[in-house]
């Protein structure tokens, strides 16, 4: 836990959990106070929580954006929780806001097992992206844009595999994907990315994550799991 307080000079305080929570479970509340040493002066408050689960998150959470997330076959399109080493697999995400939202950064870390494929190198090219198979541009089937304005979804997002996408900026790293937009309008949107099998074994799958980013307390992310890699057989 971090707590940082100003009074006409900042000051900030890194105070660990350890001692502070007693052991009560799974479920334990932790009672914070804050008191201004200088009535008379102003003064203001900044705590910030960092977590590390005993377990992987079995449920989704939902705190003003819905997150989805699922594999599929690259081939087929079923959806999958496994593949053989060498196999792609296509990540499908899926993001809701109920109402509009500025400023939204999209955070899927991968399995250990599977890494992204940047599809725009030549070595990869022949790879075709989620919307190229599509005769007519997602826009015009009023599909992944919500509730934008016709003059104003232009202005913002970028073409991501034949589709156009509200989300101006995207991130291939070695262990996620991140995905960020100035602007999102009220409605339901779709990512997706490939990535490939490399490494045989069971892998933890972090829950994705998404987030308002001046304002975190608007947050969602999805359950999270396993994901199998099985060994290439001869």
């Amino acid at each position: 836990m971090r707590v940082g307080a100003s009074v006409l000079t900042a000051r900030d305080t890194s105070v660990a959990l350890s001692g502070l929570l007693p052991e009560r479970g799974d479920s334990v509340p932790l009672q914070v106070r804050l008191e201004n040493g200088r009535p008379n002066a102003s003064a203001f408050y900044t705590l910030t929580i960092s977590e590390i689960p005993r377990a992987v998150p079995a449920r989704p959470e939902y705190h003003g954006i819905v997150v989805e997330r699922w594999y599929e076959a690259y081939e087929g399109g079923k959806p999958e929780v496994e593949a053989g080493e060498g196999d792609l697999v296509r990540v499908r995400l899926k993001i809701t806001v109920p109402q509009d939202r500025s400023f939204v950064v999209v955070d899927d870390a991968l399995p250990a097992g599977l890494e992204a494929v940047d599809l725009s190198l030549n070595t990869v090219g022949l790879l075709s992206g989620p919307g190229a198979e599509r005769e007519t541009p997602a826009d015009e089937e009023g599909e992944g844009r919500g509730d934008a304005e016709e003059g104003d979804r232009w202005d913002f997002g970028a073409w991501d595999g034949g589709w156009w996408s509200p989300f101006d900026h995207r991130e291939i790293r070695d262990d996620r994907v991140v995905y960020a937009a100035r602007v999102l309008w009220k409605g339901t949107y779709s990512m997706s990315y490939v990535a490939r099998a490399t490494t045989p074994g069971v892998f933890v799958r972090p829950p994705a994550f998404a987030e308002e980013m001046y304002n975190p307390a608007v947050y969602g992310r999805t359950e999270g799991g396993t994901f199998t890699v099985r060994v290439k057989t001869p």
